[in-house]
């Protein structure tokens, strides 16, 4: 089902590529969707108009809403989020994380109850970890810090 706002047309793979990009989250939906919007020069936008706002889009959130919950994150934290990233964006087993950093299980629990309390991270199930919104991960990833 296409998509249409003040007559321009989103639709096919087009669509697809915001879509999945979007990750089903409202929030990155509507601002690859602005970004689609500034960008589109024609009524039927095209794969090539759905790439650029997804590559624009990316960086805005990069810049606002990735960054201020990865500058919230303590040094300790960050290392726990970069070892949940190796599962890409997750689950991960807590078991895991505690192999990958080489530490106890009970010496991250304060890690991963702070993230939680943050809204970084939530626990789908016991002994598993997760990022709450989707591309965290590679967010991460392109992290240098």
């Amino acid at each position: 089902m296409p998509i249409a706002r003040w007559g321009g047309i989103l639709q096919g793979e087009a669509l697809d590529i915001v879509l999945d990009a979007a990750g089903g989250y409202a929030y990155f939906l509507q601002t690859y969707g602005r970004a689609l919007w500034e960008t589109a020069s024609e009524k039927e936008m095209t794969v090539g108009d759905a790439r650029i706002a997804v590559e624009l889009g990316t960086d805005d959130l990069d810049q606002g809403f990735f960054v201020s919950r990865w500058q919230r994150a303590t040094r300790a934290e960050r290392d726990y989020l970069r070892a949940m990233n190796q599962d890409h964006e997750g689950p991960t087993a807590t078991a895991d994380l505690s192999v990958r950093l080489g530490k106890g299980h009970s010496s991250l629990t304060s890690q991963r109850a702070r993230l939680i309390l943050r809204g970084i991270i939530f626990a789908p199930e016991h002994g598993r970890v997760q990022f709450t919104v989707p591309a965290m991960g590679s967010f991460i990833g392109r992290q240098r810090d």
